[in-house]
């Protein structure tokens, strides 16, 4: 791979590995703007890590997805008309919760930490090659966090009864406890509803496999499928970060009806799941780097042009350098807030 400063390069999507699931709604939007746009903004980041090729983390699950075919040109639309095709897309779960790796005919070894819709709508449009940030997965300034739901026009009777009918147990909780409560082995998620009553969701006892009441982590990220499949199908979601006060959101967001926290996952269970062919749902994991990248724009020309890897990223390292003779890259050491996303 081509070092640089930076630590900028252009891959193949063959050799990218999810973690997640894709956002099939937002990837179909996301497909449409690059289309309309002819570029792709903000480099997508990944981590190196160490993984055996293997029937397990090439498997594929439930979805039927070729191999990247060479780029030809594609209509977004068809996809948009029906969600069949929602099948033919990586990185999706099936109705028991499982999914597949976007590559099952290699074993990659570059882990996607964020930019799975923007890798999966290059997939849509067969455009085989992508600009990615390099980050080191093992630094402890790689830092993992959750993302909670903010979920809209869902009715708290109507989110339980479902939760319910997945043999989930729904308990009570204050809120005050609910991060407690998210700490125990079988918790699945804490909602807070709009009147301030909060529960907690687990795992039923006849779901485990475990003597002492514990579940697996392939069960707990199944479980945790299903519970977000009961309102993101329907209703609208907005991500918040574990900082936000929570009572004070909803005098903000009026037709908000309750928010899901999500625990945490460590970057070494990330590692397990992936090992095991395992993703989680969308809009859970939240990756905290340092001197993040953003705003490089690369030309669809260039990701789908049929030439080596080596000879796009020598174009890139002037490209960079050009950006830095005029003063185009600025460095921000404050936390900054887009709004042009």
């Amino acid at each position: 791979m081509n070092k640089n400063l930076f630590s900028l390069e252009f891959v193949h999507l063959e050799d990218l590995l999810f973690h997640e699931t894709c956002d099939f709604k937002r990837t179909v939007k996301l497909a449409e703007e690059i289309k309309k746009d002819g570029h792709l903004k903000n480099p997508v980041l990944v981590a190196s890590i160490n993984m055996e090729e293997s029937e397990k983390s090439s498997r594929s699950v439930g979805s039927r997805c070729p191999h990247p075919e060479p780029p030809r040109p594609v209509d977004v639309h068809p996809f948009m008309a029906s969600m069949s095709n929602h099948e033919l897309l990586p990185g999706n779960p099936a109705k028991d919760g499982t999914q597949q790796q976007p590559n099952h005919k290699t074993g990659g070894k570059l882990l996607v930490l964020d930019g799975v819709n923007r890798v999966s709508a290059l997939r849509l449009l067969n455009i085989p090659d992508v600009l990615v940030q390099m980050v080191d997965y093992e630094d402890e300034k790689v830092k993992l966090f959750s993302w909670n739901h903010l979920i809209f026009n869902a009715p708290k009777e109507e989110i339980i009864d479902k939760i319910r009918n997945l043999n989930l147990e729904v308990s009570f909780c204050p809120l005050n406890w609910g991060e407690e409560a998210l700490k125990h082995e079988r918790a699945i998620s804490y909602f807070l509803f709009r009147d301030s009553i909060g529960f907690v969701v687990s795992d039923g006892m006849n779901h485990t496999n475990h003597t002492n009441g514990d579940i697996t982590p392939e069960e707990k990220v199944k479980n945790l499928h299903q519970l977000i499949a009961t309102y993101s199908s329907r209703s609208e979601i907005f991500y918040l970060d574990s900082d936000n006060h929570f009572l004070s959101i909803f005098e903000h967001f009026k037709n908000s009806s309750a928010v899901n926290l999500i625990p945490r996952f460590d970057k070494k269970e990330i590692l397990n799941l992936v090992q095991k062919g395992i993703l989680l749902p969308f809009g859970v994991t939240r990756f905290i780097v340092p001197n993040r990248f953003l705003g490089l724009e690369v030309s669809c020309l260039v990701l789908s042009a049929q030439t080596p890897l080596s000879e796009k990223n020598l174009f890139l390292k002037e490209l960079l350098a050009y950006r830095i003779k005029t003063k185009k890259a600025k460095f921000y050491q404050e936390s900054v807030t887009l709004f042009n996303e």
